[in-house]
């Protein structure tokens, strides 16, 4: 009858524990307003929720204790804080107060510590993002050059010319792409903390 049963490959089997620690639970912080402000921009920029960043930051063991023990001289800020929720996995919470108790960090200071690991991630953006604006003006004058030789095109062929009609297509093709490059800029002007 041993036969009959089928055979496994590793182990697939979950314990309550392990289920127990991917469930989410809610956790209220006080962070300072520049943190809230971090955390929103890079979330926004990366086209993720707020609460899957913040997860992602805390939930690694090995990283959070680094974070931890770097500034645990630094004096703890006592600037004005305001308090913000989070959704967590159970897991992330409990090593959150692990670490905190193991280095004797307010939990809050511990959670803008990790955000404020997204302050060179943000930086690059910010330079990138200035970039992108010199090199829409670029475009815009790409644009204006296409038009230009439209306008030759129409002059020295005609408006039934292949060849005149074939450059307007691409010249037409070419203002709808800038125009998408331009709401792109203008919708990743919120990179600012």
């Amino acid at each position: 009858m041993e036969a009959d049963k089928p055979k496994q490959k590793g182990n697939f089997e979950l314990s309550a524990q392990q289920l127990k620690g991917k469930q989410s639970v809610r956790a209220t912080f006080r962070l300072s307003d520049q943190m809230i402000d971090l955390l929103k921009v890079a979330a926004n920029h990366l086209e993720v929720q707020q609460k899957s960043l913040i997860d992602e930051l805390v939930q690694n063991r090995e990283t959070l204790d680094q974070v931890a023990s770097d500034f645990q001289e630094v004096m703890q800020p006592t600037e004005e804080r305001r308090q913000k929720t989070f959704v967590l996995s159970r897991n992330s919470l409990n090593l959150l107060d692990d670490i905190s108790n193991k280095y004797n960090l307010s939990r809050d200071y511990l959670v803008e510590l990790c955000i404020s690991r997204l302050i060179p991630f943000v930086d690059a953006e910010q330079e990138k993002h200035k970039q992108r604006r010199l090199l829409i003006k670029e475009a815009d004058h790409y644009l204006e050059e296409g038009e230009k030789l439209l306008k030759k095109a129409d002059s020295l062929l005609g408006q039934d010319d292949r060849f005149r009609v074939k450059l307007e297509k691409i010249v037409r093709y070419t203002e709808r792409n800038v125009e998408e490059l331009r709401k792109f800029v203008k919708e990743k002007r919120k990179l600012m903390y």
